[in-house]
Protein backbone atom coordinates (compact mmCIF):
# COMPACT_ATOMS: atom_id res chain seq x y z
CA UNK A 1 0.00 0.00 0.00
CA UNK A 2 1.59 3.23 -1.09
CA UNK A 3 0.60 5.91 1.12
CA UNK A 4 1.59 9.60 1.51
CA UNK A 5 0.75 12.14 4.24
CA UNK A 6 0.21 15.99 4.32
CA UNK A 7 0.42 18.02 7.04
CA UNK A 8 -2.79 20.66 7.42
CA UNK A 9 -3.32 23.31 9.87
CA UNK A 10 -6.47 24.63 9.60
CA UNK A 11 -6.63 27.92 8.20
CA UNK A 12 -3.29 27.69 6.19
CA UNK A 13 -2.91 28.60 2.57
CA UNK A 14 -2.48 25.20 0.11
CA UNK A 15 1.24 26.33 -0.19
CA UNK A 16 1.92 25.81 3.35
CA UNK A 17 1.21 22.13 3.37
CA UNK A 18 3.85 19.72 3.65
CA UNK A 19 4.36 16.74 2.22
CA UNK A 20 6.07 13.44 4.07
CA UNK A 21 6.47 9.80 2.42
CA UNK A 22 7.03 7.82 5.83
CA UNK A 23 4.78 7.06 8.66
CA UNK A 24 7.28 7.31 11.10
CA UNK A 25 7.95 10.99 9.87
CA UNK A 26 3.87 11.90 9.72
CA UNK A 27 3.46 10.68 13.29
CA UNK A 28 6.42 12.42 14.47
CA UNK A 29 5.45 15.74 12.81
CA UNK A 30 1.83 15.17 13.97
CA UNK A 31 3.61 15.64 17.66
CA UNK A 32 5.46 18.55 16.98
CA UNK A 33 2.06 20.23 15.64
CA UNK A 34 -0.05 19.42 17.83
CA UNK A 35 -2.79 21.66 16.75
CA UNK A 36 -2.05 20.40 13.12
CA UNK A 37 -3.27 16.74 11.96
CA UNK A 38 -1.59 14.81 9.25
CA UNK A 39 -4.18 13.43 6.76
CA UNK A 40 -2.91 10.07 4.83
CA UNK A 41 -3.36 10.17 1.02
CA UNK A 42 -3.27 6.52 -1.09
CA UNK A 43 -2.87 5.80 -4.26
CA UNK A 44 -4.76 4.44 -6.74
CA UNK A 45 -4.59 2.93 -9.93
CA UNK A 46 -4.72 5.46 -11.89
CA UNK A 47 -0.81 7.04 -10.99
CA UNK A 48 -3.21 9.83 -8.27
CA UNK A 49 -3.71 9.58 -4.52
CA UNK A 50 -7.13 10.34 -2.75
CA UNK A 51 -7.51 10.85 0.56
CA UNK A 52 -8.90 8.39 2.97
CA UNK A 53 -10.01 10.89 5.42
CA UNK A 54 -7.70 9.31 8.42
CA UNK A 55 -4.87 11.51 10.24
CA UNK A 56 -2.80 11.83 13.07
CA UNK A 57 -3.51 14.13 15.20
CA UNK A 58 -1.13 14.70 18.16
CA UNK A 59 0.67 11.22 17.36
CA UNK A 60 -2.86 9.11 17.96
CA UNK A 61 -4.33 7.88 14.96
CA UNK A 62 -7.82 9.13 13.71
CA UNK A 63 -9.76 6.42 12.03
CA UNK A 64 -13.01 8.18 10.19
CA UNK A 65 -15.80 5.61 8.77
Amino acid sequence: MNLIYLLITDGNEWEDIVVFLTEEHAINESIKNPKSRVEIFIETDKNGYIPTYNYYKNGKYIQKL
